[in-house]
């Protein structure tokens, strides 16, 4: 029997901050609807409480980004993109809801919100399962979505929490068995919804992890199974999901949509038309029809231009600098390793798809990139440019906070 010590897991909190957080963490295993609530009524908060939204927007280029994100809401009015319009406040309460979560992130929060999807997960795959069953006899090709927008983002999900599953394993090995329960679980999801693209992202993690831990006999194995899966699928075709069949569809809808999207951006290079630009221009260009690029590059060159490019770009850079100066200073390394590995898998998918921009996926990464600001203090002084505005968040300590892996 299956036992799983809560006694470092408990839920109770002491304020209203970890009560949000892991309010907003439950919210994402549940339709979407309940995310969009909760991230919406966190974003407002965080803007009308002048304490917590200058900590919030304490950390390196936040004020920056959040600057950007404004433009592509009048992209989307000048082009009659009503639906980018709508994704642009989203996309804008997403973005201050990642900054507050990060303020707040404490090592035992983060711990508990990694508990919490773990435990949520289960339940996920239990729906999965059920509605494969019950579909099965009508549509034995059904691919279920659990409680996500469609099977390609449950698989995303999927790839984010077996990587969780295995930090926890690092961290908790008085809960090795729940943790390794979960990872079966996820992976039956996984077999069910059949994304492929999930399946090559979810090996790339998991290969990464596993290598940065100096697991390399676990490393091996993963490559022979995968080795193995992959030449009894040729052998034995059935064994895929989707049919062999359906991969070469697929690639054929992806060579269209990236034709389209390429004809799309070079009409409007400097900021694109705005979110979902995709699905107004595929009937235009004689693209495939669909709702985005199916490709993270060519998805914010076509919605935002190569001004936005260069804007999320150099965000990105700037976290992936203070990244490389955490393991350098041996700070919280296991939390590294984990977003080292969700970066991987969110690259590796994102050449086939753009399932981050979804807002359970999207809020599942943001939780684990939180963690890049738990003792990171007296290293964002020095990613930081010179200010023009007085700084009222409160000042960092002087010496680096180590915490233990």
């Amino acid at each position: 029997m299956i036992k799983f010590d809560f006694q470092k897991s408990k839920l109770p909190v002491q304020d209203i901050d970890s009560l949000l957080v892991l309010l907003l963490a439950a919210s994402i295993f549940v339709p979407f609807y309940f995310s969009v609530v909760v991230t919406s009524g966190i974003a407002i908060m965080t803007m009308i409480n002048c304490k917590v939204r200058s900590k919030a927007f304490s950390s390196p280029y936040s004020k920056f980004l959040l600057g950007f994100l404004i433009i592509p809401f009048f992209i989307s009015a000048i082009y009659s993109n009503y639906w980018g319009m709508l994704y642009a406040i989203v996309i804008l309460a997403v973005a201050t809801c990642a900054f507050y979560v990060r303020s707040v992130m404490t090592r035992p929060l983060f711990d508990k919100v990694m508990d919490l999807s773990c435990v949520a997960s289960i339940w996920c795959a239990v729906i999965a399962v059920y509605q494969k069953v019950t579909a099965y006899g009508a549509a034995p090709k059904y691919r279920p979505i659990s409680v996500f927008h469609n099977a390609n983002c449950y698989g995303m999900m999927i790839e984010f929490i077996i990587i969780i599953a295995m930090y926890r394993i690092f961290t908790n090995k008085r809960g090795k068995k729940f943790y390794l329960a979960v990872i079966g679980a996820n992976l039956v999801g996984l077999y069910l919804a059949a994304s492929c693209s999930a399946f090559i992202a979810t090996a790339c993690a998991v290969m990464i992890m596993l290598v940065m831990k100096n697991r390399y006999a676990l490393a091996l194995g993963l490559v022979f199974a995968a080795a193995s899966f992959l030449t009894i699928g040729v052998i034995f075709p059935s064994i895929f999901p989707r049919g062999l069949e359906a991969i070469d569809s697929t690639c054929g809808q992806r060579l269209s949509i990236w034709t389209t999207a390429i004809k799309g951006i070079a009409r409007h290079p400097i900021f694109g038309t705005g979110a979902l630009s995709y699905q107004m221009i595929c009937e235009q260009l004689g693209g495939y029809k669909t709702y985005h690029c199916h490709n993270l590059v060519l998805d914010t060159l076509l919605n935002f231009g190569f001004v936005g490019f260069g804007a999320i770009g150099v965000y990105v850079l700037t976290q992936l600098k203070l990244l490389w100066l955490r393991f350098k200073n041996n700070i919280g390394n296991n939390m590294n390793i984990l977003f080292t590995a969700a970066l991987v898998a969110t690259a590796v998918h994102g050449m086939t798809d753009v399932t981050i921009f979804w807002i359970q996926t999207g809020l599942l990464f943001i939780f684990m990139f939180s963690a890049m600001g738990i003792g990171s203090e007296c290293l964002e002084s020095q990613l930081r440019l010179p200010s023009l505005v007085p700084d009222y968040a409160e000042e960092a300590p002087a010496q680096p906070v180590y915490l233990k892996n």
